[in-house]
């Protein structure tokens, strides 16, 4: 009896549709395979969503109703949560995990191999995972604050609903620029997908867990060295805090004042005592456009390198 050897190659081809079809150029082709059989898988979505929805629905679920009398606003009672858990520490892991996969895996698994064969360039493979890893990012970004802004609708009045749908989902799409963009760069630097995902976490845990632990040390010392040594030239979670609190304070003027120590934390803003009375002042190291071009510039220089390694790469073994 003859049997018919399955050729795992094709088996990961399956999903891939022909690029020679009149509807499809195939970039889009691409970009649409990579999200939606790469990506938007429903078990990725629940997953991803839950994480996101799980710290911000429990505030709202236990904070006490006389708490929330007169005009209560949302960025203030789940802002903290909101920016540092889920954009700081979640979202990023999200992006990281879902993108690391994205070229690596491809060449472990031998599909790039099919790809290239294709009428389509190793600079367009990128980008179009790219895409597709942004649009991913998005969508995550967006159905997980909707979802909490429903939750904050059943609890309360909020007055501000708007603006913190606004303020979190612009600066998701600053996480999802960055981290995607770094991480799809050492994908396709990196073979195995385990060494693609170890620096971009490496530096979540550095920027946002390690620098907010040491970080005050450096402030309070004699001479202030994160000043004095210009530490901040270097500090990531410096430069996403300052592109957070413009986008915030062009919704909500006050949220400076909802988040005084922790900004200061983050090193944007700075302690000043006037007689027996301290105020928060912001520091203005960079301004905010400068800090969103020198994330962009990180990711945009990784992908580029990205590029010109896969395409020296030998990708026949």
């Amino acid at each position: 009896m003859n049997a018919q050897i399955s050729n795992p190659v094709n088996k990961n081809l399956r999903e891939i549709k022909p690029y020679t079809t009149a509807s499809f150029t195939p970039s889009f082709a691409l970009i649409r395979k990579t999200l939606i059989f790469d990506l938007l898988t429903l078990k990725r979505i629940i997953i991803s969503v839950f994480f996101m929805v799980f710290i911000p629905a429990l505030i709202l679920a236990f904070t006490p109703q006389y708490v929330l009398s007169g005009e209560q606003h949302v960025v203030q009672l789940l802002g903290f949560a909101t920016w540092y858990y889920n954009f700081a520490i979640m979202f990023p892991i999200i992006v990281i995990g879902s993108t690391g996969p994205l070229i690596s895996e491809e060449l472990r698994s031998g599909t790039l191999l099919f790809l290239v064969s294709k009428p389509i360039s190793r600079t367009k493979i990128i980008l179009s995972k790219f895409i597709a890893l942004f649009v991913f990012g998005t969508t995550i970004s967006f159905l997980s604050l909707s979802i909490i802004c429903i939750i904050a609708i059943m609890k309360y009045s909020f007055v501000d609903i708007g603006s913190y749908l606004g303020i979190f989902f612009l600066y998701g799409l600053i996480i999802t620029l960055f981290f995607g963009g770094i991480t799809m760069g050492f994908s396709s630097i990196f073979s195995r997908p385990r060494n693609v995902l170890l620096l971009p976490l490496a530096l979540v845990i550095f920027s946002f867990l390690v620098m907010m632990m040491f970080k005050p040390l450096l402030l309070f010392a004699i001479d202030n060295w994160y000043e004095d040594l210009f530490l901040y030239n270097f500090d990531i979670g410096y430069h996403f805090s300052n592109i957070f609190l413009w986008i915030g304070e062009s919704f909500d003027p006050e949220i400076l004042n909802y988040f005084a120590m922790i900004f200061w934390m983050f090193g944007i803003t700075k302690m000043e005592f006037t007689g027996y009375e301290m105020n928060y002042v912001k520091t203005n190291y960079y301004h905010p456009v400068v800090s969103f071009l020198i994330l962009i510039g990180i990711a945009g220089m990784l992908i580029i390198i990205g590029v010109i390694s896969l395409k020296k790469r030998d990708i026949s073994g």
